[in-house]
């Protein structure tokens, strides 16, 4: 049963990233009960994928880190190369290191040539020309067809396409795209034929980079992608497609592709946060499922010791969601290719909504605990006395003193820690908002052009709303853009300080100043007056300082 489960998570990896992880947990379960050690091994393999699809990719490589030495017992050359293969694309999706990249596929071929079926081997080659753009067309074309005689060999349709796409980017990248493109055409027929959808939507996109001086045929090839990736139920690819749909309909500058792209852009960003929080909610409930299974499995005829029980399971609980919710946080980092008005906005927002999310989630259960479990367990602790004082039982008097003493302990520990979640709350407001504040920054300031000096004062944003915090990262957007378009500046600084009741937000460069900016585009001042127009809907004052030296520019916003 643990094998079947294992093939079936095995076989969802590309289809379905919930119901991979279900198998693999529901094997991990089984497997562990029986002491199953390689049946577990292979189910944490498939649960380390599912996090990868879902966007968790810390946690698989963590997870893919610990399997290698266990394969590496086992001696599964095939798994080995398989964690290996696995390892290179959670790195390129998260990380893009490309030396340790290119290291774990070569780590990968090297092993594969151990292999006596060496199936798998025709994906080490392809992703390795793939994913490696140091290597020469005679190198391409040799890791191209030692993949391809593999597929051949074992009749692998899906990696044969791939290789003929591989060959088809080949021609075009060599200035062939009158050969390339009706090769790709006919390999998107294939694709549609065989039934898979990543092969469509790499298809798919290859046509699109022919039409890059034809932004409405390009468009229209994404919007075919895109409905590909909506029967696959990939919103992973839904969400790339549509930024880059947005990308395209920039470059028309059609209003209404923009509007129409953006809401349906809108609307996969919120499926997907939704089922990453049902994801969530399950990866939780699933770990703890052992520990569960246990404590339901001491029963014990009396009361007091139940309600002690439940009372510590719900503890443990709850802090391993805070601990998990606190390292998704830390580690989570946002990569932004430019700066996009609308798109990066509609993240921020997003990441915003997040963030204030986990605190109201955090401050409610730190009240719950002080309020509801710190009192259950006071209430616990009075019947313990109650009985104790009732009963003339010597060794019932020495128990009941034990389950007080633990009882005291537990409530400690329980009110300690809600206040220390309550006030804990407040402070990762401030820090997510300063967070925002350096992603938009690092994506249009790049570190090889710019000196950023960014200081925001901590205590200044407590109580501000998340409208005032979306306006003064609008402000600062505008201020940048104004920046990276005319000032010419070396050095940037971002200041947000607390004075007499007003919150102060102060940007300057040292560019050439707003006289000569005016001289090489009359347009250019249009930025300050949205600038204005925002800081006059908070009620505040803006000044502008400006001179052959740089600008300054200082924004005051009334905290009541």
């Amino acid at each position: 049963m643990v094998n079947s489960l294992n093939r079936l998570g095995t076989l969802y990896r590309s289809r379905n990233a919930d119901s991979c992880f279900y198998y693999g947990m529901k094997a991990k379960r089984m497997a562990a009960n029986i002491h199953y050690q390689e049946g577990q091994t292979e189910a944490e393999h498939i649960i380390a994928f599912a996090l990868f699809k879902r966007g968790l990719y810390a946690q698989s490589l963590e997870l893919l880190g610990k399997l290698l030495p266990q394969y590496q017992q086992y001696n599964d050359i095939e798994k080995i190369v398989r964690v290996y293969l696995d390892m290179a694309e959670v790195e390129n999706k998260g990380i893009s290191d490309r030396t340790k990249i290119l290291s774990l596929l070569q780590k990968a071929i090297q092993t594969g040539k151990k292999l006596k079926k060496d199936s798998i081997m025709s994906e080490a080659y392809a992703n390795y020309y793939n994913r490696n753009s140091s290597l020469s067309n005679d190198s391409v074309n040799y890791y191209m067809g030692k993949s391809r005689a593999i597929a051949n060999r074992y009749k692998d349709e899906r990696m044969l396409i791939f290789n003929q796409l591989g060959q088809a980017r080949l021609l075009d990248s060599n200035g062939l795209s009158q050969q390339a493109l009706p090769r790709a055409r006919y390999l998107l027929s294939e694709a549609q034929r065989v039934g898979n959808a990543n092969l469509q939507i790499n298809a798919l996109f290859l046509i699109t980079g022919f039409y890059e001086n034809k932004p409405r045929v390009a468009l229209k090839y994404l919007y075919q992608a895109y409905e590909v990736a909506q029967k696959s139920g990939s919103l992973n690819f839904e969400i790339y497609i549509l930024n880059c749909a947005l990308e395209t309909a920039n470059k028309l500058d059609d209003k209404d592709e923009i509007i129409k792209i953006y809401v349906e852009l809108e609307k996969a960003m919120a499926v997907d946060w939704e089922k990453s929080k049902k994801f969530f909610g399950d990866y939780v409930k699933y770990n703890d499922i052992q520990n569960d299974n246990k404590l339901l499995s001491e029963k014990n005829a009396q009361r007091t010791l139940w309600l002690l029980v439940i009372s510590i399971s719900s503890i443990l609980i709850v802090l391993t969601t805070y601990l998990i919710m606190l390292r998704l946080n830390r580690k989570a980092k946002a990569r932004i290719e430019s700066l996009n008005n609308v798109a990066n906005l509609q993240i921020i927002a997003m990441e915003e909504a997040k963030h204030q999310a986990v605190r109201e989630e955090q401050q409610r259960l730190g009240q719950d605990l002080h309020d509801g479990l710190s009192s259950s367990i006071a209430a616990i602790k009075h019947q313990l006395e109650t009985l104790s004082i009732d009963t003339n039982d010597v060794d019932l008097k020495k128990k009941l003193s034990e389950l007080q003493t633990d009882t005291e302990h537990a409530y400690a520990a329980a009110r300690n820690k809600s206040h220390e979640w309550f006030s804990a709350a407040d402070k990762q407001q401030e820090q997510s908002f300063e967070k925002q504040i350096i992603l938009l920054t690092d994506s249009s300031l790049p570190d090889s052009r710019y000196n950023k000096a960014i200081h925001i004062d901590d205590s200044s944003l407590t109580g501000v709303g998340m409208d005032t915090r979306i306006a003064l990262l609008r402000i600062i957007q505008e201020a940048i853009t104004n920046i990276i378009k005319h000032a010419k500046a070396k050095n940037v600084g971002i200041l947000i300080y607390e004075e007499e009741d007003n919150l102060i937000l102060t940007i300057n460069d040292d560019g050439i100043g707003l006289d000569e900016k005016k001289s090489v585009n009359g347009k250019s001042t249009m930025g300050l007056q949205s600038i204005r127009r925002r800081v006059q809907s908070l009620n505040g004052e803006t000044k502008i300082h400006s001179d052959s030296k740089g600008t300054e520019i200082t924004v005051s916003i009334p905290l009541a």
